[in-house]
């Protein structure tokens, strides 16, 4: 398994306990999520701002995916599945944002891209929505 398929399976873990369906991975979520934490880990700063100063929203909408809903988490440090999972479920905005009912789809950016080195701080960034 990869790391991306274990936080996924992670937080469906905690959906299924909230009588919530699963989050299904999303390309367009994915895409987003991914330039986010390389952007932060560029900057070198933990961030909702991306490049150009665009809010989450916005990043969304520019790699194409048309939303009702979305949301996004980011962390900094864990450096396993387990642990960012445990990052946001003991942070209640963040717990909020991934037992929204509402959203459905997900996409997962972790930096640096080569995470078998366990010893590197991560950026992490969770893209949560749902399509219009």
């Amino acid at each position: 398994m990869s790391l991306i398929t274990d936080v996924i399976d992670g937080l469906n873990a905690e959906r299924k306990e909230a009588n919530l369906p699963p989050l299904t991975a999303n390309n367009l979520l994915m895409q987003t999520a991914q330039q986010h934490a390389e952007f932060m880990e560029r900057k070198q700063a933990l961030s909702h701002l991306g490049a150009g100063r665009t809010t989450f929203d916005q990043r969304i909408h520019s790699v194409g995916y048309n939303f009702s809903t979305a949301a996004e988490n980011v962390a900094l440090g864990a450096v396993n599945a387990a642990g960012v999972v445990k990052m946001w479920m003991d942070s209640p905005p963040h717990r909020a944002n991934i037992l929204n009912d509402k959203v459905t789809d997900v996409g997962l950016g972790i930096s640096p891209r080569t995470p078998e080195k366990p010893e590197v701080m991560r950026y992490w960034s969770l893209s949560l929505a749902a399509p219009r």
